[in-house]
């Protein structure tokens, strides 16, 4: 008997932004599934950064970029934790379609991408304007 997983799609873990693959543990309550690790869950609301990304981006100007480096002060930016905070913020706000995330100049996928990364506020083209 062959049976049809209905659950092979994924979700967007709400504290960091990542993909959620399903799993067959998680089979009777995956409606209720909203974060990735036991981690995400403790740090949900303990550090966002996506008000100081948005802030920089604007200040910035369209179609310029940020690391994710200048939104930490100086002596943070070499803290490694602090760092995935901040890309953590940028998922997220790639996932609201507020900002993009890029790599070598060309637009990544927010749930999976790995390296440097460039962040800029996504430009909505409407039909009038092409």
């Amino acid at each position: 008997m062959i049976t049809k997983n209905i659950h092979s799609d994924f979700k967007i873990c709400s504290s960091c932004g990542r993909k959620i693959e399903f799993r067959k543990k998680w089979e009777k309550n995956w409606p209720e599934i909203k974060f990735c690790s036991d981690e995400c869950r403790r740090n949900k609301n303990k550090f966002d950064f996506r008000d100081a990304i948005l802030v920089l981006l604007h200040e910035r100007g369209s179609n310029k970029t940020i690391c994710p480096s200048e939104v930490l002060p100086p002596e943070m930016k070499q803290d490694k934790v602090m760092m995935e905070h901040v890309r953590r913020s940028a998922r997220l706000l790639a996932g609201d379609d507020k900002i993009e995330i890029t790599q070598g100049g060309k637009v990544v996928d927010p749930t999976d991408f790995k390296g440097p990364i460039r962040l800029k506020l996504k430009i909505n083209k409407t039909k009038e304007s092409l």
